[in-house]
Parts: structure tokens; C-alpha cells; sequence
């Protein structure tokens, strides 16, 4: 089975953690492809020869479909796996029009909560495809719910993360305590209920607040720190070395308003990191109450504050707990139990369509 990976990009996001997890794992298979429709930073690098990035940096140009059906007939292409929309239409159009044989896979990443449009189209997309995946449970209920598909037919599939990468080591100790917040600027993550909770708490020097992530909403991120005054915040914006700034933390705090699932709770957790989410589908998934983590009424900054401190005058002996689990639990979120549940899942499809 010779599989074609098709993605928008090669920026950040779960979808692009699955093509490079799938690559780099797997760097002399050469019946694995992947092509990126297009060029948007900071783009991350697969070492990988048969991995591809278009030029193009435009989202509608059609020139990337032009090159597809080409390259598919070149290199013979059984099994063609969609991530984002953009390469979910795009394969959607190569099977109708040009490789009505080609087995078709579409696998959700989070999209359909965001876009009414989107749900439109995959009622007519839907058709086409052979299989689906949904990367949480939480996923699976609102591709079925928005889409018509019958919950059934959905495989869930938890994203993993890179267990070398995220282990780990020594951790900030007392009596500094360092709450972090990872994630894009916009205002689904809850940056500003991060930064406002912040502020409530300025008065307590033993806090001390991290940032890193960017995104649309980064100018107004800036403008709210300056104009607040609130120096108790650090802003590093865009960073590579995630692992590194998880491990600077005494707590990680992930503010969604709503989560497809939640992969910085789960590279938090590897390294030990207690986590502090909204009681959201999908991260309540990942974080269990007491347990690996603590959950909390979304958009609250009142509640998120009062969770921070709480946290803070917990005792060690509570902490270690939660850390042993943390680091327990996310061991199910490894490249081998998410591999090893794709294949059985190829396996299955090409089964079904004999």
C-alpha cells in the first residue's frame, strides 16, 4: 500500500505533529509520501525524502491540484490521508474527478468546531470517503452531530506526542511558583482570562507568569500587558524549545473555551508538569480532577485565580502525586499505541472496500 500524507502546511498544530511523528519514525519506508499545499510559518522541517512542500502561498490557488494529480499517477498512489480542510477538499476533488478508485481517508483535527462552511461541506464530501478519523471523543461527537455521519463510522484516534522529546527532569522548586500558558493568540485559547487572572494576582510575588505562542491576537496580547502595567508576565511569543519552557513551570494552565483535545496538556504532563484546563470536551478527556491534573469553569478569570492560588499553597506531597500520575497517563499517548491503531485501521478499510 503505497500512502499519500496530504496536509495544508508544515506549521504547527496536531496534524502536522501526526506527518512528522509518521516520517521520522519511519525514515527508510519509502511507500509513505507527504505534500504540503503550501508555505506558511514558522514551518517545521521532515527529514524525509519523500516528504514535500509546495511553493505556493496562497490558500485557493489551484495550481497545488494540477501538481497532485500528477504526482499521484507518478508514484502510484493507493490510500490518500486528508488533514485540514484545505487538503480535505482537495482530496475530495482528486477522487471524484480523477481516482474514483483511490481510497479516500479524511481525518478531523478540530476544524469542525470553528466553521459552519466547513460542516457544510463535508455533508457533500462525506460521500467520497472511505473512512474518518476524529483525533478525540470529543471530535467524533461533532463531526457525527455537524456532518450527519454516523458516530460509527468515526474512529478515534488520540494525537500523540514525541515520549523522547517531553520526559521529565528536574523541576522549579518552592518557594517561586511558575504558572504557564502555551497556546495561539486568539481568543478560543482564554489568553485573556489567562493575563486578566494574572493581574488579580500581581500582588503576590511568589507567582510568577509565563507566555509563549502567537497568532492573530498577539498586538492586542501586547497592548494589554503595557497598558496594565502588569510585570508579572513574561512574554516570549513564538518558541521552539516547548520542552524547555514546560520544564521552567510549576503549573501549566490551558484556558480553552473549547479544545478538539488538547496536545499541550499531554507534553505538559510528560514532563511532569501539573496541568490546570477548562472542563471542556475534549481536554476533560485528557485531564481527570485530582487525579493528573485540575479542571475548571471555562472563561472565568475570578475562578481561574482562585484555582492558581489554591494550587500554589498545595502541599509537596499532593504535587508528587499528581506528577506521578501525569507522567503515568500520558504514556498512553505514545507514537507506538497511535501507529499501531492507524495501521489496524488501513487494514480495516482496505478490508472493507474488497
Amino acid at each position: 500500500m503505497r500512502i499519500l500524507y496530504l496536509i495544508d502546511n508544515y506549521s504547527l498544530g496536531g496534524a502536522q505533529t501526526v506527518i512528522r511523528g509518521i516520517f521520522d519514525n519511519n525514515p527508510g519506508m519509502m511507500d509513505i509520501f507527504a505534500v504540503a499545499l503550501r508555505r506558511k510559518k514558522p514551518v517545521t522541517r521532515i527529514d524525509h525524502r519523500n516528504a514535500t512542500c509546495l511553493g505556493s502561498k496562497s490558500k485557493y490557488s489551484p495550481l497545488p491540484l494540477i501538481f497532485l494529480i500528477r504526482f499521484i499517477r507518478k508514484n502510484n498512489i493507493d490510500l490518500l490521508h486528508c488533514q485540514l480542510p484545505r487538503s480535505i477538499v482537495c482530496g475530495y476533488l482528486l477522487k471524484r474527478f480523477f481516482f474514483p478508485g483511490i481510497t479516500y481517508i479524511i481525518h478531523e483535527q478540530g476544524d469542525i468546531f470553528e466553521s459552519r462552511i466547513y460542516a457544510i461541506l463535508l455533508r457533500v464530501m462525506k460521500k467520497k470517503a472511505d473512512g474518518f478519523i476524529a483525533c478525540s471523543e470529543a471530535t467524533r461527537k461533532k463531526l457525527s452531530e455537524s456532518t450527519g455521519i454516523r458516530s460509527e463510522k468515526i474512529s478515534t484516534i488520540y494525537n500523540f506526542v514525541d515520549l523522547n522529546r517531553f520526559k521529565m527532569k528536574e523541576l522549579p522548586g518552592w518557594p517561586h511558583f511558575n504558572i504557564g500558558f502555551a497556546g495561539r493568540i486568539e481568543k478560543r485559547k482564554g489568553w485573556r482570562e489567562f493575563v486578566q487572572a494574572a493581574g488579580k494576582l500581581k500582588p503576590d510575588n511568589r507567582l510568577g507568569f509565563f507566555m509563549a505562542g502567537t497568532g492573530r491576537e498577539k498586538k492586542k496580547l501586547i497592548r494589554m500587558l503595557r497598558k496594565n502595567r502588569l510585570m508579572n508576565i513574561e512574554y516570549a511569543g513564538f518558541i521552539q524549545d516547548m520542552e524547555g519552557f514546560y520544564r521552567q513551570l510549576n503549573l501549566l494552565v490551558i484556558p480553552s473555551l473549547y479544545e478538539p483535545m488538547g496536545m499541550v496538556a499531554v507534553e505538559a504532563m510528560a514532563c511532569g508538569i501539573p496541568v490546570l484546563a477548562s472542563d471542556v470536551p475534549g481536554l476533560n478527556e485528557v485531564i481527570k480532577h485530582g487525579r493528573n491534573g485540575w479542571l475548571m469553569q471555562p472563561g472565568s478569570a475570578g475562578q481561574m485565580a482562585f484555582h492558581i492560588r489554591s494550587i500554589s499553597e498545595a502541599g509537596r506531597e499532593e504535587m508528587q502525586v499528581i506528577i506521578r500520575n501525569n507522567i503515568n497517563d500520558a504514556q498512553a499517548y505514545s507514537f507506538y499505541s497511535f501507529y499501531k491503531k492507524l495501521l489496524r485501521f488501513y487494514i480495516d478499510i482496505t478490508i472493507a472496500k474488497r
